[in-house]
């Protein structure tokens, strides 16, 4: 079975050229007419090969409802194909909602599919909340708005989009217990909270009910990969590849797993396979960017300074000048630095990450005053976060540094202690705990702890970029190794 988006992106309108092209041995055409409020479906099934029709039908509904044309038009084929399948088989899942909440949804399907594209998730769930008014027994609509709203978490974190998607996903769970979209999306927020046993259960409901669905693929892949199990995360996620060679986010997943993993060509490979599906993509080209930008050497921080041009080009984002900041903060450029992630935070001001990064920027430049603001924003995002997520490293690390230098001892030691129990051999996390105790006034203990880094493979120079570490990377003793 061709998808829809593969014939298109091949100029594929003639069975002819189906079956020399694409090898396919039937083909179904058809048209939509409108008049008034009713809505009339012709299909009609083609052998490709003998260039002959098969059947064809035409349905009629005065309604304008198309759940119930494409559940006749779906029947009517079946049978021309000599295929028996019961009605429940056949029958959309929106097969019962009023025609204008169905056709709502169909709308937002194709905001969702490029999500990526500025506008489209706010578009999508515009739609569908008037489907859900219109229907409020709609279950699809509510399940597709909770992904949209967990999409939107996504490419815009923010804890309320969490509290969107969880309730509206419930709600459709209430409605239908039988959606596989609906377990995929809870499954995927579960996830993303932390809470792999509950994601990987609802992932195993949407597989029962098809065992082929990439998106659930996608989504226990990416539980997989919390849970630790990374040769099974990369199986499955290439598997979900597979089933939709056609769709650039299947490419993107593996990219991203690929970029955490550090390994950093076959993350850029894939990112190259998104672009190379979707050109106008913003995400795809920042993801690029970011890849470049933890390689981190000229020609790399080159390739990375252009996709983020191409990227703020097709549609500035926070993504893109967020990274924008990381690469001038690695080519010392910190004004530059400061300047991007201010226009990062002044379209998403709720990542810890970026407030620590305007920080740094800030602390090389000698701004007390937005050192001070900077730190300050980090820790109260910062403080829920790593409550709500014990196990996540760089929150823990982080808090030890943040604590320190505001002089709060006894709980920098204690997130440090979690940090080095949960990663001690993480040369990132050997150098936040130099500068923990580097800013705690232990020399001793900070010059340990930064040999350390260096012996798990940071560098001097990745030292030296650490303002805390300013003094210690020119102690005698630190550079002899005495």
């Amino acid at each position: 079975m061709v998808p829809a988006s593969v014939v298109r992106s091949q100029k594929v309108t003639e069975p002819t050229a189906a079956f020399r092209e694409l090898g396919a041995t039937m083909v179904v055409k058809g048209k939509i007419q409108r008049a008034g409020q009713s809505v009339q479906l012709t299909v009609d099934l083609i052998d490709a090969k003998l260039l002959r029709q098969i059947g064809s039908a035409t349905l009629e509904d005065a309604g304008g409802d198309l759940a119930v044309l494409q559940n006749d038009a779906a029947s009517r084929l079946a049978a021309m194909m000599n295929i028996h399948a019961s009605a429940d088989t056949l029958r959309s899942p929106g097969a019962n909602a009023a025609p204008t909440a169905y056709e709502a949804y169909l709308k937002a399907l194709g905001y969702i599919q490029r999500y990526d594209k500025p506008g489209n998730l706010d578009m999508a769930i515009s739609s569908l909340q008037a489907a859900v008014q219109t229907d409020p027994r709609f279950a699809l609509g509510y399940a597709e708005l909770g992904e949209a709203y967990r999409l939107k978490n996504q490419v815009d974190p923010n804890p309320k989009w969490i509290t969107e998607a969880s309730a509206n996903l419930q709600r459709a769970s209430q409605l239908d217990d039988h959606l596989a979209t609906t377990y995929i999306s809870l499954g995927m927020l579960h996830t993303s909270l932390g809470q792999n046993d509950l994601a990987q259960q609802e992932f195993e409901k949407a597989l029962q009910i098809n065992p082929r669905d990439a998106s659930a693929l996608g989504g226990l892949a990416r539980n997989y990969e919390h849970m630790g199990r990374t040769a099974d995360a990369e199986t499955t996620f290439k598997k979900a590849a597979a089933l939709r060679p056609d769709y650039w986010d299947s490419y993107n997943n593996l990219g991203m797993f690929y970029d955490r993993q550090g390994r950093k060509t076959e993350a850029i490979a894939q990112y190259r396979q998104v672009i190379e599906l979707t050109p106008d993509n913003a995400t795809a080209w920042s993801n690029l960017a970011s890849a470049y930008v933890d390689i981190n050497d000229e020609p790399s921080r080159a390739e990375a300074e252009r996709a983020l041009q191409k990227s703020i080009a097709l549609a500035p984002s926070y993504a893109a000048y967020a990274n924008f900041g990381v690469l001038y903060l690695d080519e010392k450029r910190y004004s530059e630095s400061s300047a991007m992630t201010r226009k990062a935070l002044e379209l998403n001001d709720a990542n810890y990450l970026v407030w620590d990064n305007l920080r740094i920027a800030s602390e090389w430049m000698g701004d007390e005053t937005q050192t001070r603001i900077a730190r300050d924003k980090t820790l109260a995002l910062l403080e829920p976060f790593a409550a709500a997520h014990p196990q996540d490293t760089t929150a823990q690390s982080l808090l030890a540094k943040t604590y320190a230098a505001k002089g709060a001892r006894d709980k920098a030691l204690q997130h440090l202690a979690s940090a080095l129990e949960l990663a001690p051999k993480d040369a990132d996390v050997l150098g936040d705990a130099a500068e923990t105790y580097e800013m705690l006034g232990e020399r001793a203990k900070a010059l340990t702890y930064a040999k350390q880094s260096i012996a798990a493979g940071t560098t001097l120079p990745d030292l030296a970029q650490r303002p805390a570490l300013r003094s210690l990377v020119k102690d005698l003793s630190f550079r002899t190794g005495h």
